[in-house]
């Protein structure tokens, strides 16, 4: 072969490899395109199922309430709000507590995956982070109720008081009390509660020292047991003015104000505490282990705070306060035209900035919420704020330190009330025979 024939031959191998080299690029550049494709469409279907996952839970702690409320002597649908400064003990009081007692859900195990958040900022109040004294007009008696109130867990206590089996506040030993007797035992949430099935309806009276008479709220607040009549039952809600499928129980919880919902201590159980030196006092030579939660994780809202309405920049929100004139309220809801709820309007609206549009994002972005009827519904995050707005008429013209202390951006409507009831009264009350 002579040395023309060699080049020729080079050439053409060159050009055969150019080409390989091309046709893998393009190949390479196609699998490229296919995969940015391909990943928004996985993103959406692993989000599809976590949303499917959500509501799913949704309709099972529904379920269990119906079955609780079947059970419970006085119609109620749960024993109150998973609160424990506000309603009881954590394994004994509240919506979380009722369904892991009758055997019918576990809510620690059935977390929306959506929500990034793995527990309520009561936690902090297990912990005993502030104080564990009654809050709003708690019955003491359920402060010491189960494990609250007992020296010791498991036969083992923790050194250091007499209460949460003998664990001193806001330490190692206190979390992994909580750890073992509550978390481990399915007593944990990161769903938030609406104020009507563990509040339903302020307490009120009449007052006829005021000219013209009023009904009003009594001297308590709205968040309290004191101040309102309690859980929702089942006669209530199946003799209300208010459709079952419109009454809300319990939806996507939203972040907790930072303030109270930075948790104090991990959450967490096995030979040794989370320093990694210390003796857990509760292991009983067992070499289990396992961490729920971190110190420094933000936690979840409980339940909504009740009625409400807009006073100002420099507020925002306001909650209805002790000894509110409901005469207004009550008018309004009976002909259906209440006025805007502001300062001095005597009208008021549900506070739901406790619920999150945790599914989606953006202006897709939607939070599902349990109604009376067993069924969820999906709502939607229409101004990308991430709160849901009944109705509150928020200005257009704040500054973004003012919207930031509101958290609701504007007044779009989100839950519509056709779809959901977010007025005070689930009993219509009449002024007749006060007024007669």
């Amino acid at each position: 072969m002579n040395l023309t024939q060699r080049l020729r031959k080079l050439q053409q191998k060159s050009r055969q490899q150019a080409f390989t080299l091309v046709e893998l690029l393009v190949v390479i550049a196609i699998i490229g395109v296919l995969v940015a494709l391909l990943l928004p469409a996985i993103s959406r279907a692993r989000e599809s199922a976590r949303t499917a996952t959500c509501k799913n839970n949704l309709r099972q702690f529904g379920m269990g309430f119906l079955l609780f409320a079947d059970r419970d002597p006085r119609g109620r649908l749960t024993t109150g709000a998973a609160d424990f400064r506000r309603d009881g003990c954590y394994d004994k009081w509240g919506w979380v507590a009722d369904l892991v007692n009758t055997n019918t859900a576990r809510p620690g195990e059935m977390l929306c995956p959506s929500n990034p958040i793995k527990a309520s900022e009561k936690v902090n109040d297990l912990l005993g982070k502030d104080t564990t004294d009654a809050k709003d007009g708690a019955p003491a008696s359920r402060l010491i109720d189960g494990v609250c109130g007992d020296a010791t867990w498991g036969g083992q206590s923790g050194g250091g008081g007499s209460t949460f089996g003998g664990t001193a506040v806001n330490t190692q030993e206190r979390a992994a009390l909580v750890a073992r007797a509550f978390f481990a035992q399915g007593y944990a949430t990161n769903y938030a509660a609406g104020w009507h099935f563990v509040r339903s309806s302020p307490k009120f009276d009449f007052d006829n020292s005021v000219t013209p008479a009023a009904i009003r709220s009594v001297n308590q607040g709205m968040k309290g047991l004191a101040g309102t009549l309690g859980q929702l039952t089942l006669r209530v809600m199946e003799n209300a003015p208010v459709v079952t499928s419109n009454i809300a129980l319990l939806g996507d919880a939203a972040p907790g104000d930072i303030d109270e919902a930075i948790l104090a201590q991990t959450i967490a159980y096995g030979p040794l505490l989370a320093d990694g030196s210390t003796p857990d006092p509760f292991a009983n030579g067992s070499a289990d282990k396992e961490t729920f939660v971190e110190a420094g994780e933000l936690l979840a809202e409980a339940f909504n705070d009740g009625p409400a309405f807009y006073a100002d920049p420099s507020s925002g929100m306001d909650l209805m306060a002790k000894q509110s004139d409901l005469t207004t309220e009550i008018d309004c809801e009976l002909n259906n035209s209440c006025a805007p709820p502001t300062a001095g309007s005597n009208t008021y609206l549900q506070d739901t900035r406790d619920w999150f549009a945790v599914h989606g994002g953006g202006n897709q972005g939607s939070c599902n919420i349990l109604m009376a009827d067993g069924s969820v519904k999906e709502f939607f995050d229409s101004n990308g704020d991430k709160f849901l707005n009944p109705g509150f008429p928020i200005p257009d013209n704040l500054t973004e330190q003012e919207y930031a202390g509101i958290g609701y951006r504007n007044s779009t409507v989100e839950l519509s009330p056709t779809e959901m009831f977010n007025g005070v009264f689930l009993i219509k009350l009449s002024k007749r025979s006060a007024f007669e």
